[in-house]
């Protein structure tokens, strides 16, 4: 993924976010685990509570097939870009799932600089100038939206949804990133992101322990 690291500043020291979403489309991604769980139990875990939700017929094999992506997901979305909560979007089972990384940071700068500079509008790596929209979100009032794409090492396209949100009141600035192989599927999703994105919210962080989880 492209990532400027200008972008980024210090952790919000005021404000952390809540998400309510559907559960049926969207699984939480830890940085530290629930105790008793390694990376392959986790996956495992997730993957048979997603399918069994999802009323779809299944077998051991489609279980098993869902879980390795989602332990490849862990095991790369902290570490690949800076963010400090992810939640996998996963609804199609014949699609790659989907990381959404979530960056809650010290608010910076002017504002509509910022946020178009969070949600990847001003990426010099794009292959062509991003998608760049205003949207609207509910009690984060306005944001910036933009798509773009990049060329990966082996010369394939990925594409970013990216969104830039401010929260003034609690001095914190939000960049929410979902990255896809299939820029079709990307696309597709669009509305369930956006969705997301409306259900975000930013409380009065409690303390730096709330840093060690994704929700």
């Amino acid at each position: 993924m492209s990532v400027d690291p200008a972008v980024f500043s210090a952790t919000s020291e005021k404000g952390w976010v809540h998400t309510v979403c559907d559960r049926r489309f969207w699984l939480p991604c830890p940085r530290a685990l629930p105790a008793g769980f390694d990376p392959g139990s986790w996956a495992a875990d997730m993957s048979a509570g997603w399918w069994h939700i999802s009323g779809l017929p299944y077998e051991q094999n489609t279980v098993d097939r869902l879980a390795a992506m989602l332990r490849v997901i862990h095991d790369e979305a902290y570490a690949t870009v800076p963010c400090h909560q992810v939640w996998i979007y996963v609804r199609d089972p014949a699609v790659l799932p989907i990381p959404l990384r979530i960056g809650i940071w010290k608010m910076a700068g002017n504002r509509d600089e910022r946020l178009l500079a969070l949600s990847g509008a001003k990426d010099v790596l794009a292959a062509w100038p991003p998608l760049v929209a205003e949207l609207k979100v509910g009690r984060l009032g306005a944001g910036v939206r933009a798509i773009r794409h990049v060329s990966a090492d082996d010369g394939s396209l990925r594409a970013t949804l990216g969104y830039g949100l401010r929260a003034a009141e609690f001095e914190t600035d939000i960049q929410v990133l979902a990255t896809s192989a299939d820029p079709a599927a990307l696309v597709r999703a669009a509305p369930d992101l956006d969705d997301f994105i409306r259900g975000m919210s930013v409380y009065r962080k409690p303390s730096l322990a709330g840093e060690k989880g994704a929700a």
